[in-house]
């Protein structure tokens, strides 16, 4: 039993006998140490892997791979897999490769991106706005909508279909 020589506040003394409780689970043996990166399958370090923990909070987009169950023709399904990795070739991607003199988009002078593009240019809304009401959906047109459709394919076959097609329109 360990003893302190000056008084301890409840607050450290509940705090001490947490740690106590942490430190009886571990058991030490005489393995050598590794050093284990948890955030990849490998359990090793790459610089892939802080990407997606920086980007994405560690938590992988699982909407990319439903792409690809989607019942649309193979360079759709391409097109729709460059535009969610951000991969399609809009001003604010082509400046990451070369210089581009104008970056707005040729509709409402606005920043060009994909995001841009595809749900906040004028265009895109007044598009999406018409899909809605043709689809009966509800709800800010995002990345995050349409992957909840693709993720849920079997329920919303006709729906995906459209959407892609709207997409590759756009």
């Amino acid at each position: 039993m360990l003893s302190f020589t000056r008084s301890v506040s409840e607050n450290l003394m509940n705090m001490w006998f947490d740690l106590l409780g942490i430190m009886e689970e571990v058991s030490l043996s005489n393995e050598v140490d590794e050093i284990i990166w948890s955030f990849s399958f490998t359990r090793k370090f790459s610089v892939q892997s802080l990407y997606a923990i920086i980007n994405h909070h560690g938590v992988k987009p699982v909407f990319v791979h439903a792409v690809w169950k989607l019942k649309i023709p193979p360079r759709v399904q391409i097109f729709l897999w460059l535009l969610f990795k951000n991969k399609l070739l809009t001003c604010d991607n082509l400046a990451k490769r070369r210089n581009v003199d104008d970056k707005t988009c040729i509709f409402c002078s606005g920043p060009e991106s994909i995001h841009h593009l595809f749900f906040d240019c004028c265009v895109a809304k007044i598009f999406w706005t018409e899909l809605s009401e043709c689809l009966g959906l509800n709800g800010t047109w995002s990345y995050e909508l349409i992957a909840s459709l693709w993720i849920a394919n079997k329920k919303h076959l006709l729906t995906n279909v459209i959407i892609a097609a709207a997409l590759w329109c756009l």
